[in-house]
């Protein structure tokens, strides 16, 4: 009888998992609040300033999965130099997943 009530409470535990990832995932707006504790980027539109320098915003990315959502921001400076910042969105907040300041678009397999 306890193996059952463990095997029960277990499968709930699992079925509750499951049932708060796809409610709890972040939107673009806490995105940029990670990216600007995370990363001290603070982006408004287009315009962002990454380590206190202007960049433009030259790509956003936003895959909503069904359990998580994964957002990136391609950044670009005066010089031409591109930054690559992604972050998989589970519980409400980011995890970090990619961060390349040398990022090129040609040696990427993220085409846009």
């Amino acid at each position: 009888m306890k193996k059952k009530r463990i095997k029960i409470f277990t499968f709930a535990l699992i079925i509750l998992f499951f049932l708060t990832l796809p409610l709890s995932k972040p939107s673009p707006e806490t995105f940029n609040k990670w990216l600007a504790n995370k990363y001290d980027t603070e982006c408004i539109g287009d315009e962002c300033e990454f380590k206190s320098s202007q960049e433009k915003v030259v790509h956003r990315t936003i895959d909503d999965y069904i359990l998580i959502n994964k957002m990136g921001i391609i950044l670009e400076d005066e010089e031409g130099r591109r930054t690559l910042i992604e972050g998989i969105g589970i519980f409400g907040t980011f995890i970090p997943f990619t961060f390349n300041p040398g990022y090129s678009p040609l040696i990427d397999i993220y085409k846009y």
